[in-house]
């Protein structure tokens, strides 16, 4: 999710050293996640209204009541929208409130912002989740919305800030978040790329809460692109997607993966272009 906050991080990602090139060394074994798509998936219906409109979908709904809570301060209110497994990175309310403002997800200044501007909203593979996106001028966000036995909820952990396998932009150069002030540089002679560290390059004896992906969708400004595939890149892996030049005006571009085949859970992660 497109940020504009210091990320408070005390691990190092070990991707310094990733470089997209065919005959790199393979990619270490791991579990694929469960959800498996190759080339471009169907193109979904996609809607766009705005915020509080009649229009609105149930997913729609549940995002502006989530924006709606972070921007005024009711931690109890958007920690009851969360899904078990967004509850579960966290393992508390208080938890989630003192770290969920500088940790990736949505701040209460980008919330007031965001929650005006149009959401659109798309599905993703095979129905697993919808994805509610919004852009303004120099903001972007996106929240995975998942049925769960209480119902529709959002899927909006954050970036671990230690321990866990990460991931970082390359291009934009963002981190694991948009988190420069004024959005990081996108360089629109190369394709946008992301990448993920190995677990196994990790000293670390549980399932990463990032996961370890083999496939992402891609939305840009909430429309779907093909899925794109992972190439090995040193000790881990690389995902690069062509986006062309932007028009001036800022551009949402959001990845999303699931976590693993032993968690429901799914997470995102979106850059300004």
């Amino acid at each position: 999710m497109a940020k504009t906050r210091e990320l408070l991080m005390t691990s190092t990602l070990a991707v310094g050293a990733l470089v997209a090139a065919t005959g790199c060394t393979s990619d270490p074994a791991v579990t694929a996640p469960t959800a498996a798509a190759t080339g471009a998936p169907s193109a979904p219906a996609t809607t766009a209204t705005p915020a509080g409109s009649e229009q609105d979908s149930a997913e729609q709904a549940i995002v502006v009541r989530y924006l709606d809570a972070i921007a005024g301060g009711d931690t109890a209110a958007a920690w009851a929208l969360l899904t078990p497994e967004a509850q579960q990175f966290y393992g508390a309310e208080r938890t989630f409130a003192e770290y969920s403002p500088v940790d990736g997800t949505v701040t209460p200044d980008e919330a007031s912002a965001l929650v005006d501007a149009d959401l659109t909203v798309a599905e993703g593979p095979e129905g697993a989740f919808t994805l509610v996106s919004a852009t303004t001028d120099d903001l972007a966000d996106a929240w995975i919305v998942r049925e769960t036995a209480d119902g529709l909820r959002v899927d909006d952990a954050g970036v671990p800030p230690t321990g866990d396998s990460l991931y970082e932009w390359d291009n934009p150069a963002a981190g694991a978040e948009d988190q420069t002030a004024g959005g990081a540089v996108y360089d629109t002679t190369a394709p946008a790329s992301i990448s993920f560290a190995s677990p196994l390059s990790q000293d670390q004896t549980e399932p990463s809460v990032v996961g370890y992906p083999d496939t992402l969708w891609v939305f840009l400004d909430g429309q779907q692109l093909p899925s794109i595939q992972a190439v090995s890149a040193g000790s881990g892996k690389r995902f690069t997607t062509e986006i062309g030049e932007s028009g001036g005006a800022g551009r949402g571009l959001t990845v999303v993966w699931q976590t693993g085949a032993d968690s429901l859970g799914w997470r995102s992660s979106t850059v300004v272009l």
